[in-house]
């Protein structure tokens, strides 16, 4: 509130002043009053030329941020996944982001007709920072989260909206800000430029032409009210966050939580040093995969899981659904606890039933007062048992669990461990997990499958 009251007396001081100057030097056609520019904006809002001259900037605008943002999505992807291609177009960046907007102009004006050098002039500007921002985002993207929405078999929508979005949002909405605010400026100084017969720099040249003062300010006062207006909306999309979508009835796709058969690996190895190892995982037991820290525990459960593909060895009978617990939490910042586990359930359960279940896990797992919280709101003992509420939730014959307990204290420990061995007997699941916690292994009473 008190914002809001500083920008308007900020706003009216400035017309006081300017009011203030324009009665000193008494020259109306040059320094025209406050009422004079009101009357010249009210006789533009009385014009067919003003808006059919706003219609063409904005389109000319979007015209060139589409154009912009469609080729810097395809070259910052590229950059992001090749070093070559991030070596060849960063010189070209640079040098579009050093040169001068009244260079590209003029140099324009010489090949191009008058009235696509604005469209042109929109791209230059808006195209180098929104690659920069682009690569930034594609190259900070975290394949854990990548990695958790295929295990849970998250739906396109979802993988859209909670995965890739929000990593790309803070980028690509300051590299827009900054693109739009660049682009406005040098769109409107291509039609002053180019004599645009169209547009807001078109009707401002006219304006300087013939002396119309009044006109000329009432225009650029035009313009940046539409600034203004698109740095708005753009704050406004940026705060947008799209909801998980659930499907409205229960999935027809069969929820075993039994393996049919054994898991078998045979001389599985994998480049990264993991030697051939060879054992058997039966339904409805528990292993803990024991091995001094560097020696393949994290790499085996990623052979299982199907991250990796073992370079020799087979892997058999290996279920379609795997649920994972993995060496970090992995929960998506901008969730809700209670989303982060019903997340997951998005493909398989109406929203009712799936938040329902990520409840009573959460509760059995002594954080029902944090359902509502973000993971930033949580210590890293509370977030574990957030991501071990999510791997439960999830239908799967066989669990996979990295290191699972850590960040919890003993009596703590003792009680999850409780909590997870009667989900185990009421469902029957398969569980590996890893450590290097000797009381762990006797608590849930696991069989060692030394590495």
């Amino acid at each position: 509130m008190k914002t809001r009251v500083y920008t308007v007396l900020s706003i009216a001081l400035l017309l006081l002043a300017w009011q203030t100057i324009a009665w000193q030097i008494d020259k109306p056609e040059l320094i025209p009053g406050i009422p004079r520019l009101a009357g010249s904006i009210v006789r533009l809002l009385g014009t067919e030329e003003f808006y059919y001259s706003i219609g063409i900037t904005c389109l000319r605008t979007l015209s060139g941020l589409v154009l912009s943002l469609l080729s810097a999505m395809v070259v910052a992807w590229l950059m992001a996944r090749h070093a070559w291609v991030s070596a060849l177009f960063r010189p070209w960046l640079g040098l579009m982001r050093s040169i001068p907007v009244i260079s590209f102009i003029l140099i324009a004006l010489i090949f191009i007709h008058p009235e696509g050098i604005p469209l042109l002039i929109a791209f230059l500007t808006m195209f180098p920072l929104l690659t920069e921002n682009l690569s930034q985002a594609f190259q900070h993207f975290r394949p854990g989260y990548n990695q958790m929405a295929r295990l849970f078999h998250l739906s396109g929508y979802n993988r859209l909206t909670q995965i890739y979005y929000p990593q790309i949002k803070p980028y690509f909405f300051s590299g827009l800000s900054s693109a739009m605010g660049f682009g406005w400026r040098a769109i409107i100084m291509g039609e002053v430029l180019a004599q645009c017969t169209a547009g807001i720099g078109g009707a401002m040249k006219r304006a300087q032409l013939f002396i119309d003062i009044p006109q000329l300010l009432a225009w650029t006062g035009v313009a940046i009210l539409l600034s203004w207006l698109s740095d708005r909306l753009i704050q406004h999309l940026a705060a947008w966050q799209p909801a998980i979508r659930f499907p409205k009835k229960e999935s027809g796709v069969q929820q075993e939580t039994r393996l049919r058969l054994p898991v078998r690996l045979e001389g599985i190895g994998y480049h990264f040093g993991v030697r051939p190892i060879s054992f058997e995982l039966l339904p409805n037991q528990t292993y803990a995969l024991v091995a001094p820290s560097g020696k393949g525990k994290t790499t085996c459960l990623r052979l299982i899981d199907g991250t990796y593909r073992p370079t020799q060895g087979t892997l058999r009978n290996c279920p379609d659904r795997i649920s994972v617990v993995f060496q970090e939490p992995e929960l998506l910042p901008h969730l809700s606890t209670l989303d982060n586990v019903a997340l997951p359930l998005a493909s398989l359960f109406p929203e009712k039933k799936a938040r329902q279940i990520a409840a009573a896990l959460l509760q059995s797992l002594e954080m029902k007062a944090f359902t509502g919280h973000v993971p930033s709101a949580l210590s890293y003992g509370q977030q574990q048992r957030a991501a071990l509420a999510r791997a439960l939730a999830f239908p799967a014959p066989l669990l996979l669990m990295d290191e699972p307990f850590r960040g919890l204290d003993a009596e703590l420990c003792q009680r999850i461990i409780e909590r997870m061995k009667e989900w185990q007997r009421n469902g029957g699941q398969t569980i590996l997990f890893t450590t290097h916690q000797e009381s762990e292994i006797k608590r849930m009473g696991a069989q060692v499958l030394p590495l």
